[in-house]
């Protein structure tokens, strides 16, 4: 099911779509709109995803395993993500243990 809605966008705004991704990449500027809206849902919802994670793992609720897993995204890119919002990693005994298995 689809909703129509009215936009208004600056006119250089619109000539850079029509000119850059309407019959490029995209049938028509609502396709754009779509498109972009879509992506901008998709970043938000892995923000809070991360968001979530990163205090469950504060709090000593869940591994970075586990961590990676909410994620969907290696070891690695999880403590980076952690890293980038000032979360400091916790490495001992269990997470030895569980990195050995």
């Amino acid at each position: 099911m689809y909703v129509k809605k009215t936009i208004t966008l600056p006119k250089e705004l619109e000539v850079e779509v029509e000119e850059y991704l309407v019959g490029t990449y995209y049938s028509n500027i609502s396709d754009v709109i779509l498109d972009g809206l879509r992506k901008l849902l998709a970043e938000h919802k892995k923000k809070n995803e991360i968001g979530v994670a990163a205090a469950l793992y504060r709090d000593g609720k869940i591994t970075m395993r586990e961590v990676a897993a909410i994620l969907g995204v290696p070891v690695r890119t999880a403590l980076q993500e952690l890293g980038e919002r000032g979360v400091y990693i916790r490495y001992g005994m269990e997470e030895l243990e569980e990195d050995l298995k």
